[in-house]
């Protein structure tokens, strides 16, 4: 790994260093994984709710339906709403842009010395 990047300059006795880190964060990486029953459930959940039913509405509905919550409750409201607004937050931080960190900028010089022995 090169730490940093070198230039020739037109004097062979001077280098010219620069070094630096990236940092760069993409949470669009990490895949959120739903289980298949999971995936179901949420866009059951997603469509009864977008046509107008409301959370408790939507429980008694998947309870007499026979479906579970992924724990393996009876539905109740509360878990309706959480599972819609956590799908939300997790679909919020995929599309999240982060700008890049440039950081421990260091920038030096260097003089190389000439050493000559003289003796013969």
């Amino acid at each position: 790994m090169n730490d940093g990047v070198r230039w020739h300059l037109d004097n062979p006795n001077i280098q010219v260093f620069m070094s630096f880190t990236v940092k760069i964060t993409a949470p669009c990486l990490k895949k959120i994984r739903y289980s298949p029953y999971q995936q179901k459930l949420w866009e059951i959940i997603k469509e009864k709710h977008d046509s107008g039913m409301g959370y408790r509405r939507i429980s008694y509905w998947l309870n007499e339906h026979g479906y579970k919550t992924p724990g393996g409750h009876e539905f109740k409201n509360t878990h309706v709403f959480s599972i819609l607004k956590k799908k939300k937050i997790a679909d919020g931080r995929m599309i999240k842009r982060f700008e890049p960190k440039i950081e421990n900028l260091k920038f030096s010089i260097k003089k190389k010395l000439l050493i000559i022995d003289n003796e013969i």
